[in-house]
């Protein structure tokens, strides 16, 4: 049984019921919401800490504490006798020399692509013992940098066992977005397309799931109380018809786990459309683990996640994404193959109960001080 201790600012996210972490994200970042998943499941065979910015609603079976910041819980890492510190990249550059200082084996967990200068860091600094990437596109990204001696790849996860195996045929058109309004996760250029595709199939309607909120539940709102005002302005026209929102499209905000009945009813879902930033695309795989084929762009870990042609339809052009969700909406024996193949792919490569055996594989080779064996 090892000691492990994971560090996450949720200042955040002090709100999100994340007692039942089983039952799906609660309506937080995908960072913040594995961080607890797998925390949770790691609790099952290791001691395992959680030092965080907020108190909240969190998963039972984990020691908790709530410290101002890293440098406070550095401090009671040490005394609690940890072996193995979890963090995220974004944790390194500010505090390297903290982390230098560090005794316990650092895994520094990248669910974001790092600077070049974060990764020297990793490379340099003798405590970071991982650098853990979170698909196999993102981690072969890193080939011709030296953290690659330290780097490997650990997939994120979903939770199978709270999903039904069979699948109910839609009724409606339905098409499903997922994700922040923010313009890294694309919204503007899905919204920029959808009058051809209704044009195209007069019956689709688009469901908007999320807001620019997810990230950050107290961040500001424009005025149609969406995204910030200035990304607003950037996808206003599109989505609105006379001053108001047009009628084929409805905004639901953040969601917590009530939105797997809306997401059962996709027909087709569209995630992150430019694909800027996607390491993986947890949203991808929580539409696949329900039978819904994804729609995205053909870069980063979707490529992981979503097998084109076969689970879902990855375009290389944004102007192809009309024609990729037209066709799937027009040719239901395609559109219900690709569901049931992407069911497959997520429950054998991505359910939880797959991914924590990784977890605790990385965890015993620390412990054993044995170089990466990472597999490609």
């Amino acid at each position: 049984m090892a000691r492990v201790a994971f560090f996450l600012d949720t200042r955040r996210i002090r709100s999100a019921d994340l007692r039942d972490v089983d039952a799906g994200n609660p309506g937080v970042g995908g960072t913040e919401y594995m961080f607890f998943l797998v925390a949770a499941h790691l609790a099952r065979r290791h001691q395992v800490s959680m030092y965080v910015t907020a108190a909240g609603h969190h998963p039972p079976g984990i020691r908790y504490a709530v410290v101002r910041d890293i440098r406070e819980a550095a401090v009671a890492i040490r005394a609690a006798g940890e072996e193995i510190v979890i963090l995220r990249e974004s944790e390194v550059l500010p505090n390297q020399a903290l982390l230098g200082s560090m005794k316990q084996s650092v895994v520094v967990w990248a669910h974001n692509f790092s600077s070049r200068k974060t990764l020297r860091i990793c490379a340099r600094l003798p405590g970071v013992a991982r650098y853990l990437c979170v698909s196999r596109e993102q981690h072969k990204g890193l080939r011709n940098e030296a953290v690659f001696r330290k780097a490997d790849h650990i997939f994120n996860a979903v939770v199978a066992s709270t999903c039904p195996t069979e699948l109910q045929p839609p009724t409606q058109d339905n098409v499903v977005y997922m994700g922040s309004l923010v313009k890294g996760k694309g919204f503007h250029v899905l919204a920029r397309y959808w009058g051809d595709i209704a044009r195209a199939v007069p019956t689709a309607r688009l469901h908007v799931v999320g807001s620019r909120r997810l990230y950050n539940e107290g961040a500001a709102l424009g005025p149609l109380g969406l995204a910030s005002p200035r990304y607003e302005r950037r996808f206003a026209k599109y989505v609105t018809e006379h001053g108001r929102l047009r009628k084929d499209i409805v905004f639901h905000g953040v969601l917590g786990a009530d939105k797997w009945r809306l997401l059962r009813e996709a027909k087709v879902a569209v995630t992150n459309p430019t694909g800027a930033g996607e390491t993986f695309c947890i949203g991808a795989a929580e539409f696949g683990l329900l039978g819904v084929p994804v729609v995205t762009r053909n870069v980063g870990g979707p490529i992981d996640v979503v097998e084109n042609g076969v689970s879902g339809i990855l375009f290389d052009d944004e102007s192809e994404l009309p024609d990729a969700v037209t066709s799937l909406l027009r040719d239901e024996n395609r559109r219900a193959e690709m569901g049931r193949n992407a069911m497959a792919r997520v429950r054998s490569r991505f359910d939880i109960e797959v991914v924590i055996e990784k977890w605790h594989k990385v965890i015993d080779e620390i412990l054993a001080s044995d170089p990466v064996a990472a597999d490609l």
